[in-house]
């Protein structure tokens, strides 16, 4: 059987060479120091009385440093703007703002015929909140603008999206759909009933997200 001040001396190894060791280091020093498995009972009593008495500090200690770790974290998360984990029971609202993109112009001719015209191109507005077309004429005769939108790429098979409007010669319009009104890709088509002689029509689109 292991004498009183042999499981002591041992004990103090132990415990002396944790000192700043990982708890993985600390772990492979108590294995190799398990007693054999014919050990007398009195001393493998000892050893689990070692064992409890060196993981109860180092596991603190871990446990500190986790605490530690996770409000630097989170400081580090407040400081990008970055909400961290609310405790529970707490409602988070996180607010997004609603950016404009910057103006693309969809439509700029001089129109010199009666009929019907439509933008260069569909807009894609498949992640746009909202959309806003911002027409310009120099034109000396009014025309009518319709919005139109499809769930394709397709101008041609569009359908009517609000009541068309009436643009003056050498006047200025701002037209949108309403809120419910989103289709997946928007664009405008022009009407001239009486042929301009002069003048130009410029049309951009502006979408926020």
């Amino acid at each position: 059987m292991q004498k009183p001040e042999e499981r002591g001396l041992r004990t103090g190894l132990v415990v002396g060479g944790v000192g700043g060791a990982t708890l993985a280091s600390v772990i492979a020093i108590l294995v190799a120091a398990r007693p054999a498995r014919a050990a007398p009972t009195d001393e493998k009593l000892d050893y689990l009385i070692e064992v409890l008495t060196t993981l109860i500090p180092v596991l603190a200690e871990v446990t500190e440093s986790q605490t530690t770790l996770i409000q630097l974290l989170q400081q580090w998360l407040a400081a990008q703007g970055i909400p961290a984990a609310p405790p529970e029971g707490i409602e988070v609202t996180v607010r997004t703002d609603w950016v404009a993109k910057v103006p693309e112009q969809v439509y700029s001719h001089a129109i010199r015929a009666a009929g019907t015209f439509y933008t260069d191109r569909m807009v894609n507005w498949t992640k746009g909140k909202r959309i806003l077309f911002k027409a310009e004429s120099s034109l000396n005769q009014a025309v009518n603008l319709q919005v139109i939108g499809n769930i394709v790429d397709d101008r041609g098979r569009a359908t009517d999206i609000g009541p068309a409007l009436p643009l003056a010669a050498n006047g200025n319009l701002s037209v949108g759909p309403a809120w419910d009104d989103w289709t997946p890709f928007i664009g405008v088509r022009i009407t001239a009933a009486v042929v301009p002689t002069a003048g130009i029509l410029t049309i951009w689109a502006v979408i926020q997200e």
